[in-house]
């Protein structure tokens, strides 16, 4: 009999009369890596955190390595049964080793409760080994690559269900998202790790937005709809497009570049000459009125610098840019005078503020214009523009007034984006603006951005998102080692070449 690290039977969890999750059942075998798919909104989040006791579900039963769930419970007290969570945010502390944060709460103490330090690195020398990586227990977790950090993220994962109430490696863990922003290299380096988990015997949950991961390290894939399970399948029956039709209920047309536009008689609207930051290298280029630029590159390239550089939200160490013409020292406030808006990545830190709601965060850059001769705020006005922007791109919710958190992660990136561009900027700055969304809302995004420089406006964007970045770009820059390796346009901008630039494998004239 096959052994369960997970049995969901028939939850249903509502919200506000809302059912976020309608008699969902959901098997998960030890030993198996399970994908859980959805758009945002789907369900997923809540499965997860009724799983992990945060929600009480209002019917239904779930079992973990055998053990019936008891309600009120919580993530801690789930460690007795073999069950452990890595979410997106690791919760590794930066300025710890990988030893402390690895052994926190387990430390060995012997005579006058001193820290047997010595056998400690032992312990996670041999684990770390175990998983074919020969890394320094004392090394700080600050000096570690992205995918470095989320791979000892999921050992310690592996660490946790592997000293459950078995005495055999028996357990289950969950894993939220745990290749966002990864490079394609250093999501292998990571599934090789997950993998080696499962083939301990440990059941793996991986909730993902990215339909090509189940389909390359994935045993079985479920997929959530609107609270409701729609599928639950061996891999090996599903492709790319029939996972993207469970996800979004329908068929998907693929984000289809535009191409013919010609931009060579638009003006030149920025221009950046011998820009340094931390790791951008005197960089220049310049950017048509119209144009969407896209900018890529293995992490830590400096690509993702330049959204940062350009708009102020980080201090340039030398070089100049110009916009129409008129040079400035780029900080936020002169930044917004010329025209430009910025888009952070990380919607949670630098992005919306949760805790207001969604109008308040709408209408944040336009606030102005709804305020009376008195300084007064003309509610009136104000909902007027939140309508506008909900229905313009397509955001569904109950209420404007509830509070910007209550979104999906794609609803929030869709209102950033919408409620800059409502408020008329010459150019749209971002950083991964598809990063960490269902395929449903990064279409939509792409549809968005290509609408804003159709009508003049000029799109500068920084990802890793290679397909994105080739479906929406007119040109690419491609960055490595903080300088441009590569410029792409027309019938080059694919993700093949893309990725090859990266690695140094494709060159373009004058490169």
């Amino acid at each position: 009999m096959t052994k369960l690290a997970l049995a969901v039977e028939d939850v249903t969890k509502t919200f506000g009369g809302t059912a976020a999750l309608n008699n969902v059942s959901l098997r998960v075998e030890a030993g198996e890596v399970h994908a859980l798919l959805g758009h945002n909104g789907s369900g997923k989040s809540t499965l997860i955190k009724v799983i992990a006791g945060y929600h009480r579900p209002d019917s239904g039963t779930i079992e973990v390595n055998g053990h019936a769930v008891r309600y009120p419970t919580s993530a801690l007290s789930l460690k007795d049964f073999g069950v452990s969570f890595m979410h997106q945010d690791i919760g590794l502390v930066p300025t710890l080793s990988i030893l402390e944060n690895l052994r926190v709460g387990r430390l060995q103490t012997g005579a006058m409760r001193h820290i047997r330090w010595s056998n400690e690195r032992k312990t996670v020398s041999r684990l770390l080994s175990s998983f074919g990586f020969d890394l320094s227990p004392d090394t700080p977790v600050s000096r570690l690559s992205a995918s470095e950090r989320s791979v000892i993220g999921v050992v310690r994962a592996f660490q946790d269900v592997s000293t459950g109430d078995s005495s055999s490696d028996r357990g289950l863990v969950i894993l939220d998202e745990p290749t966002a922003a990864l490079p394609e290299e250093e999501k292998r380096r990571l599934f090789g790790v997950i993998k080696q988990v499962a083939a301990r015997g440990i059941g793996v949950l991986l909730v993902t937005h990215h339909l090509e991961e189940p389909l390359q390290f994935a045993d079985r894939v479920s997929v959530l709809r609107d609270g409701r399970l729609v599928a639950s399948d061996d891999i090996s029956t599903h492709n790319y497009e029939s996972l993207a039709e469970l996800v979004v209920g329908g068929s998907v047309e693929k984000s289809v570049k535009v191409s013919g536009r010609n931009l060579a008689e638009h003006e030149e609207i920025i221009n950046v000459n011998d820009l340094s930051g931390l790791v951008l290298d005197g960089v220049s280029f310049s950017v048509r009125r119209g144009e969407i630029l896209g900018l890529t590159g293995l992490m830590g390239a400096g690509h993702e610098e330049l959204p940062f550089l350009l708009y102020g939200a980080q201090r340039p160490c030398g070089g100049s840019v110009s916009v129409g013409g008129k040079r400035f020292f780029p900080d936020p406030v002169r930044a917004r005078r010329q025209g430009l808006a910025f888009i952070s990545g990380d919607r949670i830190r630098a992005g919306g503020v949760l805790s207001a709601s969604i109008a308040e965060n709408v209408t944040l850059p336009v606030l102005e214009s709804a305020v009376g001769k008195l300084r007064w705020l003309r509610s009136r006005q104000e909902d007027s523009i939140v309508q506008s922007v909900l229905k313009e791109f397509r955001i569904k919710l109950a209420s404007p007034h509830l509070p910007f958190s209550t979104l999906s992660g794609g609803s929030q990136q869709k209102a950033l984006i919408g409620r800059w561009v409502g408020s008329s900027p010459q150019i749209l700055l971002l950083q991964e603006p598809t990063a960490g969304v269902d395929i449903g809302a990064s279409q939509d995004i792409i549809a968005i951005l290509r609408e804003f420089a159709t009508k003049g406006g000029t799109v500068i964007f920084s990802s890793e998102q290679y397909e994105d970045v080739a479906s929406l770009s007119d040109r690419v820059l491609v960055f490595r080692g903080g300088k441009i390796v590569a410029s792409l346009s027309g019938a080059e901008v694919t993700t093949e070449n893309i990725v090859s630039s990266s690695y140094g494998k494709f060159q373009t004239a004058g490169t």
